[in-house]
């Protein structure tokens, strides 16, 4: 044990040695770029003609850089920019998706399209976590040979580019081989083209994709790369590379929110290899990624049982914290893709917080302060201690189901292993007794409100519609939403 601790406190003074040259690199750099520019004429330091040193120029063709300002135009829509619904207390609900992946690594489309599409659906956030890279430096692709732009059209993903953002923003080239290519931008190029206070901000974000135990911890609000450790087990995977986020925090003294994406992608992760992780605070209970099995089958446990096995043993059995639940569309496939397995639009959270800034978004979901859905809206969140009450704002025509979850003390704490058909033990979540995540009440309505008894060892709240989701996961799927589980007090 001395020896993990002497390992993330060396890596955490590393971190701390790389900021600071960072910035000391920084201030150098500035220093440098402010001296030129004065010893050429105060011409701004743009001695190398607009074409950043690549040889590219900018906008479709051979027309060089003017600085001619941008069309927002394709801004309009009438769902864009929403002013967030009050929440009481001076506070807000915040529309956001924690988990989105563009041409940067396997999504589809260029990442302006799909923030746009974010912004045109109401969004008020968005983090872009493409696999083991941030959206920085120099990067071009061919969307002719490009698996993943192929994918989605393959030329028709730069034609959608284009038309969407104008010649004056796309960029292309001709590279030494006589291959067409188009710059892929990176985030703090593009983030000001959408960004609006108060009511749209893009955070940087990563997906640590580690491939052995096929651990997968996304990233929020990073400042650098994190690069996947990989461990002796699942349990230790997940613990290392959560640790790597808080430690990254640490060092630069910004809050930043990793969460474990997709348990069940590949049947990688066990309810039994989440439980001990001391620095597991959110996993994903719902991927919109179709390949990612939400609801089990074949004798895997759903994401909603193995959440009842973590709070249960968590709470009860290790002395451990409350594990929150998150609903994300872990999108890849956009606007005309050939692909629909991995859409936009399919799960979200929604953040109740004075302001939309990520220190607050990540200081409301730290504290449970949010709700989880599919497309059912809730209106109403309170818990005092003593009652739990639950409130949704209805669609025209749709019932729901509010179901009050937990576990009380006492409860039976017998499990069993899933074999398979020679009576071997399969690497899945074991079976618990009814007792582990019980539904307390169960109310047919609109709002709720459940009376804690005491015995209770959390409860938590799960909201079923009758409508059907069109965008669905899974066929025949209905619209949910989840609230955070609460400790009685």
């Amino acid at each position: 044990m001395q020896q993990g601790i002497d390992s993330r406190s060396g890596r955490l003074k590393a971190l701390q040695r790389f900021r600071a040259a960072r910035w000391i690199g920084a201030a150098a750099l500035i220093a440098i770029g402010a001296t030129a520019a004065h010893a050429q004429g105060n011409d701004h330091g743009h001695g190398h003609g607009h074409d950043h040193g690549h040889g590219h120029t900018h906008g479709h063709g051979t027309e060089p850089h003017t600085h001619m300002p941008t069309d927002y135009s394709y801004q309009d829509a009438p769902n864009a920019y929403p002013a967030p619904e009050p929440a009481g207390d001076g506070k807000y609900w915040w529309k956001g998706n924690l988990h989105t992946h563009s041409l940067w690594s396997d999504g589809d489309h260029f990442p302006e399209v799909i923030v746009d599409w974010y912004v045109q659906h109401g969004y008020h956030f968005l983090a872009l976590s493409d696999h083991n890279v941030l959206l920085r430096g120099e990067r071009w692709l061919n969307p002719e040979t490009s698996g993943y732009a192929q994918r989605g059209g393959g030329m028709d993903v730069y034609e959608l580019y284009r038309e969407r953002f104008g010649d004056h923003w796309v960029e292309t080239r001709e590279n030494e081989d006589g291959e067409f290519e188009v710059r892929l931008k990176p985030l703090n190029e593009f983030r000001h083209l959408f960004e609006r206070a108060g009511r749209f901000m893009l955070v940087e974000s990563e997906e640590i994709t580690e491939s052995e135990h096929v651990v997968h911890v996304n990233a929020t609000n990073i400042m650098e790369l994190i690069m996947p450790e990989t461990g002796d087990t699942v349990e230790d995977t997940i613990r290392i590379n959560i640790d790597a986020v808080y430690e990254q925090g640490e060092a630069y003294g910004q809050p930043m929110l990793p969460h474990l994406n997709h348990p069940n992608f590949r049947w990688a992760v066990r309810a039994e290899d989440m439980v001990p992780v001391e620095n597991l605070q959110f996993f994903e209970v719902y991927n919109g990624h179709r390949g990612v099995a939400n609801f089990g089958g074949d004798g895997y446990a759903d994401l909603d049982t193995m959440w009842d096995v973590v709070l249960t043993r968590r709470l009860a059995e290790e002395g451990l914290d409350i594990v929150y639940g998150l609903a994300t569309d872990d999108a890849h496939h956009y606007e005309d893709s050939q692909s629909d397995v991995a859409r936009p639009g399919r799960g979200w959270v929604m953040v109740r917080s004075r302001y939309l800034t990520p220190e607050h978004l990540i200081a409301a979901l730290e504290a449970g302060d949010f709700y989880s859905t599919t497309g059912v809206k809730l209106n109403r969140i309170d818990f005092d201690g003593e009652r739990y009450a639950v409130g949704v704002d209805p669609a025209p025509g749709a019932t729901y189901t509010i179901q009050f979850i937990g576990t009380r003390e006492g409860y039976d704490p017998s499990r069993e292993p899933i074999v398979d058909e020679d009576g071997e033990p399969i690497h899945a979540t074991m079976r618990y007794s009814d007792d582990v995540g019980e539904v307390l009440m169960e109310v047919e309505g609109d709002e709720a409100v459940y009376e804690l008894e005491g015995d209770e060892i959390y409860v938590r709240v799960k909201v079923i519609s009758s409508e059907l989701k069109e965008n669905y996961f899974a066929e025949g799927e209905r619209k949910k939403a989840w609230a955070q589980p609460v400790l009685p007090q």
